[in-house]
């Protein structure tokens, strides 16, 4: 199944400082979550025994750049945009949507498909292989699953000209973040890919978010099939 970048129109523009008294430039609705910029998130972390895997690559060159990748991470769209596009396809977003920034638009629990790739992406899908991994299913509906993976990979890298968009950026530093995930619940297996591009200078103003809202998924027939058969309604 795929779902298409969706056009809407902004509802708020939002920034977050990451430091006292300094606003940062952004593309209109775009905010910064300081508190999750300036969070540790590992450069290598692997999972890879038993049906419950994980790869997370984070590269960046120095400090700075490290610094940068954070920001790209902590970048979300307005709220009310994706409450907004909830609203309109008449999505189930859950519970858990409040007071939180919101990268998901569609989905609970290990059903959930990102909107925009963020560091609270990666915490929701990495807290879910550690409690799949404990044998807690939390988030399945009481339904084990057969394996998860999850593939996260994030870049930062300079460039003296950038070109995006039919925009051209001087001495932008660029991240690139990919994230995959995927489960087998016994009747069918999901797979969501979703890709963002975040532009910013070295000082780290946002100027460009490229990728949000393109996610990609698609469904297959499990090897289990008829083994703990739970029907769903596919979106």
């Amino acid at each position: 199944m795929t779902r298409p970048l969706l056009a809407f129109a902004v509802l708020a523009f939002a920034t977050q400082p990451l430091a006292p008294g300094r606003a940062l430039a952004l593309p209109p609705g775009y905010f910064v979550d300081s508190t999750q910029a300036l969070e540790s998130r590992p450069a290598r972390l692997d999972y890879d025994d038993g049906d419950f895997t994980l790869a997370i690559r984070r590269d960046y060159a120095n400090m700075t750049e490290e610094r940068l990748l954070g920001i790209a991470e902590a970048t979300y769209p307005s709220r009310e945009d994706v409450i907004w596009l909830s609203v309109l396809n008449r999505t189930e977003i859950g519970a858990d949507t409040t007071q939180a920034p919101l990268w998901w638009y569609d989905g609970v629990g290990v059903h959930r498909v990102p909107y925009a790739v963020t560091a609270g992406a990666l915490k929701y899908y990495l807290q879910l292989t550690d409690r799949m991994r404990a044998h807690n299913f939390w988030g399945t509906f009481a339904h084990p699953l057969f394996w998860t993976d999850l593939n996260y990979k994030a870049s930062l890298t300079h460039y003296d000209e950038y070109y995006a968009n039919g925009e051209q950026f001087r001495d932008a530093y660029v991240a690139e973040i990919t994230l995959g995930w995927g489960y087998d619940e016994g009747t069918f297996v999901p797979i969501s890919r979703a890709h963002r591009v975040v532009v910013m200078n070295f000082a780290g103003d946002v100027l460009m978010v490229d990728g949000d809202g393109a996610a990609q998924e698609t469904v297959r027939f499990s090897v289990h099939r008829g083994i703990g058969y739970a029907k769903r309604l596919m979106r």
